[in-house]
């Protein structure tokens, strides 16, 4: 068994104690759900586990609110994993959870390594993980808004940059930026590992760290709170722009078993896009209670940004995968796993006609 899969069962146990810390929705257990409308089947009650709680996985609390799973037979109730990813994937690949969604270099780790994981639907394009400087930074380089993304980048010499875990999101993007502009991750910076974002504001407010970086609203509220900076974004890299950054996996044993469920489960998310591409405010109000502690502005900057990087459809296209695969490549984990091999696409293409 490879060290990754060992990481995923051994991470099985504590997720399916932290499963019930974060939720939204109702989730009985048992193995029928509520009566959808419409006279569509019943498909029971599900969980599924977000790597994290964050804004940007707007579309799956949407979805819960609006009852887009329900109107396709599927109780859905949305758990954010205490853990991180990788007990996220676990709970999945355990079976305590239907489906897991998290950040796409975590989500392709498993496939890798031979995990019963498929890539299942995209929730967002372009690789949205914000970096962030400290005040004090910026000033010390002399950095400023209008400061080229060469020189952006260069300044993170020299720096601690504060990191969840290695090997996540943050820490593959700086794997892929840095050498572009001639500096080497493992001797130019140090990357800190704090596991959560508020130790990464705390260790930025008392100065032990220069850099911290994280999906949105992390960035933004760096911002708001007045700590810092935004540095630059991954999106801002034209080899990213295609990036499917936020996943959403299958177990292949349970999609082979029940594949409507996951037809539900794409079908209700397709949904919850549609409407946030077409009539933006509706849903804002409904997510917005997901997220009290998050400021007006800071709230409408995330959800703004989330909603530019939806994806036109749920499924992950060749070529989105293949800017996935490249950027593996380039950061040092080349994935060596066909499309057909790691994308669900025949189920999604059903779920949506």
């Amino acid at each position: 068994m490879s060290r990754t899969s060992r990481r995923i069962v051994a991470a099985a146990a504590a997720l399916t104690l932290s499963l019930s810390l974060t939720a939204c929705g109702d989730d009985s257990g048992a193995s029928g759900g509520s009566p959808s409308s419409g006279g569509t089947k019943d498909l029971g009650s599900a969980t599924i586990v977000l790597g994290s709680k964050v804004i940007s996985w707007a579309p799956a609390y949407v979805a819960v609110c609006e009852g887009y799973f329900k109107k396709h037979g599927l109780d859905v109730t949305l758990t954010a994993s205490q853990q991180g990813t990788t007990s996220a994937i676990a709970g999945m690949v355990s079976g305590d959870a239907l489906s897991a969604m998290t950040g796409a270099p975590a989500a392709i780790s498993p496939i890798r390594e031979g995990a019963p994981v498929q890539l299942l639907f995209g929730a967002s394009v372009g690789y949205s993980v914000q970096v962030v400087a400290s005040n004090k930074m910026m000033k010390d380089k002399g950095l400023t808004a209008n400061s080229s993304l060469e020189d952006r980048v260069k300044a993170l010499k020299g720096e601690t940059v504060a990191i969840l875990t290695p090997g996540d999101s943050i820490d593959q993007l700086l794997r892929f930026v840095m050498p572009k502009y001639g500096l080497d991750p493992d001797k130019d910076i140090k990357m800190q590992p704090l596991n959560t974002y508020a130790n990464m504001f705390s260790a930025m407010r008392q100065g032990s760290i220069g850099v911290l970086a994280g999906s949105p609203p992390n960035g933004d509220q760096a911002e708001a709170q007045g700590i810092g900076k935004i540095l630059f974004s991954g999106d801002e890299f034209k080899e990213l722009k295609k990036y499917p950054y936020l996943i959403g996996l299958a177990n292949t044993r349970q999609l082979k078993e029940n594949p409507d469920r996951y037809k539900a489960l794409v079908a209700g998310f397709a949904d919850a896009m549609n409407l946030m591409r077409t009539t933006p405010d509706k849903p804002k109000p409904c997510l917005q209670k997901e997220f009290p502690d998050v400021d007006q502005k800071t709230f409408d900057a995330s959800y703004e940004y989330t909603v530019k990087s939806l994806p036109a459809s749920p499924l992950i296209t060749e070529d989105a995968f293949k800017a996935l695969t490249d950027f593996a490549k380039a950061s040092g984990k080349p994935v060596d796993v066909d499309y057909s091999k790691a994308v669900a696409a025949d189920v999604v293409k059903q779920a949506i006609g």
